[in-house]
């Protein structure tokens, strides 16, 4: 008996796709918290178990929610043509997607070697700040440090804002300060 391969779509559509649409969804409305596979899979109209042939289990979904997510952010961040760009897209989409930017967040960095996809997808944005961050004349150390600082700052001062620790005027007053910080 030979092992069937395994199918890209379930009933005249792509399971992975809407699962991952399902999920995204629910992250958005209610947090990466309370995301279950068998919520997934009633949203996606199928049995629990059809998901175990797209994603090993929950933390596989939320790793690919979180890929889709950096992939999403490396947009305007590579459209961004000064580090001002690049840090009020950052806030922007930060600030419009508060619960999947928590998620994204939420991905610890040990794991990534074994889902190089969302590694991948991860260095997508620091490819973009170290095009505008990084200084050509400075060692690979200096750089990585230079852009793990704006990383910082941007989580940081996101947070802060996001918890009402900062006294800005709204969200256009903390891209201004960020962007004042980073030059």
């Amino acid at each position: 008996m030979t092992a069937r391969p395994a199918r890209d779509t379930y009933r005249h559509g792509n399971l992975r796709e809407a699962a991952l649409a399902a999920a995204r969804a629910m992250v958005e409305t209610g947090g990466h918290e309370a995301l279950s596979l068998r919520k997934v899979a009633q949203a996606a109209g199928v049995a629990h178990r059809s998901l175990y042939g797209q994603f090993e289990g929950r933390e596989a979904l939320l790793d690919a929610v979180a890929q889709a997510g950096f992939e999403d952010l490396a947009v305007p961040l590579a459209a961004a043509a000064s580090r001002a760009d690049f840090v009020e897209a950052y806030v922007r989409f930060a600030l419009a997607n508060p619960r999947l930017y928590d998620l994204m967040r939420s991905r610890p960095h040990a794991t990534m070697k074994f889902r190089p996809s969302l590694q991948k997808a991860v260095h997508l944005g620091i490819t973009q700040a170290m095009r505008l961050f990084a200084d050509p004349a400075a060692s690979k150390e200096a750089n990585r440090r230079a852009v793990m600082k704006v990383l910082i700052l941007l989580h940081g001062g996101i947070a802060m804002h996001r918890s009402g620790i900062l006294d800005l005027p709204g969200d256009e007053g903390l891209i201004a300060e960020l962007q004042a910080m980073m030059g």
